[in-house]
């Protein structure tokens, strides 16, 4: 069974350099506390050059245990516990120096690797019973028993250090997850900010390059018709219109170049907007429009932009696709929601398989629109029974005065 150890403290090959420090600390401060051991015994010089020599192979097999042990950190330890055992001949009246300060490092570094308590709690009785039985051993059971205490103060000692650096470990781990999930996090933002940007450049493009071209495509056809029929003079006065159609195509385009340079916007009546869009088509077309909009609140001009396109773009496929000869736009607004009905007698569509058919741009530029001033669309449509489109806008905002008293919703 796994212990709690590794997944509180998950291991990263980064951060496994977090835990040589203090074990190399924990190195030094023993190899010192031997040399003033040492040096009160008044050792010889060739007993001191062996401990400096054998502390320095402990410390370089610790630091490359990983390459040369390959995570067989038993072996390690037991290897480490054979070296230990042996400076009761190099240093017989210092050896027990070296014991409380490697064995407490040795058993601290077993927290670091292993993760299990099982395995912890293994090496620790290991390292303790060598303690323990080279005094008892050497010296009798009476000089352990007053060695114990000392053993236990630092056992302790490097308890709550483990526990305080090992917390200090999980935070920068942590940190270090946090800072990646946010990195990760921005990543996508930017993606998604990138996609929508992409999205709404796509639907202003059809909207007014498209939609436009488009309209001057029907006005020229229109003007062909009426040359075979022999009629110039109604040929001049569309053609004519054309021209007034492209030109606020380009109007319209630079529209939305500034837009897309600025977030500045001027304010927009809303009545005027729809009502001009419904009469340029009927300038173009010869399908009848019914226009019937009860707005008397101002709606906000995000919301004006978007529903002008919407419109427009319905009225369009209406002329393309619907071969319709009446049309109804209709626009109220109740209490805080504003609801469009366009309605066509044109031969209709099957709206199941609507998405499956290429090049319907429109339609999917409207529904876009539609979600980003959050109202939601229906399309209701039958072959040969016309189509009904129902929008539904939460305009909240749109419908307030500047005292915050809702305004009067009267007709038009």
């Amino acid at each position: 069974m796994r212990n709690k150890f590794k997944s509180v403290f998950p291991i990263d090959s980064n951060e496994g350099r977090l835990f040589k420090l203090p074990i190399i600390a924990g190195f030094f401060l023993s190899y010192l506390s031997v040399l003033l051991t040492q040096y009160k015994i008044n050792a010889s010089l060739n007993s001191t050059i062996g401990v400096t020599l054998i502390i320095a192979g402990q410390l370089l097999i610790y630091l490359f245990s990983d390459t040369i042990f390959k995570r067989r950190y038993w072996l390690y330890f037991v290897i480490q516990g054979i070296i230990i055992f042996n400076y009761v001949f190099i240093t017989p009246k210092g050896y027990t120096t070296i014991f409380h300060g490697l064995i407490p490092v040795l058993v601290f570094q077993s927290i670091t690797v292993y993760y299990e308590a099982l395995k912890v709690i293994i090496t620790s009785i290991f390292f303790y019973s060598i303690y323990c039985g080279t005094i008892t051993l050497f010296h009798g059971v009476k000089e352990l028993i007053q060695y114990i205490p000392i053993l236990l103060l630092i056992t302790i000692a490097v308890r709550v250090y483990s526990i305080i650096f090992l917390e200090q470990v999980k935070l920068r781990i942590r940190t270090r997850k946090i800072l990646q999930e946010l990195e990760f996090a921005y990543e996508r933002v930017a993606e998604l900010t990138l996609t929508n940007e992409r999205q709404r450049v796509a639907r202003d493009l059809h909207d007014t390059l498209s939609q436009g071209l488009a309209g001057i495509i029907m006005q020229l056809e229109a003007v062909i018709a009426n040359l075979n029929n022999k009629n110039p003079k109604r040929a001049q006065e569309i053609l004519q219109k054309s021209m007034e159609h492209a030109r606020k195509t380009l109007s319209d385009s630079r529209l939305v170049i500034d837009d897309l340079r600025s977030k500045t916007t001027a304010d927009i009546d809303f009545v005027m907007a729809v009502e001009k869009e419904i009469t340029q088509f009927k300038a173009v077309s010869n399908i009848s429009v019914a226009a019937d909009i009860r707005v008397k609140a101002p709606i906000p001009v995000k919301i004006t932009k978007h529903i002008v396109y919407i419109v427009r773009e319905a009225l369009n496929n209406i002329a393309k696709h619907a071969k319709a000869k009446n049309a109804v736009v209709k626009i109220i607004a109740a209490g805080n929601q504003l609801s469009i009905s366009i309605v066509d007698d044109g031969i209709g569509f099957d709206v199941k398989v609507l998405d499956q058919q290429f090049g319907h741009y429109g339609i999917i530029g409207m529904t876009e629109r539609v979600r980003t001033i959050a109202g939601k669309i229906k399309i209701k449509s039958k072959k040969k029974s016309g189509t009904n489109i129902n929008i539904t806008i939460p305009i909240e905002k749109g419908l307030y005065d500047e005292n915050g008293k809702e305004k009067n919703i009267g007709s038009r």
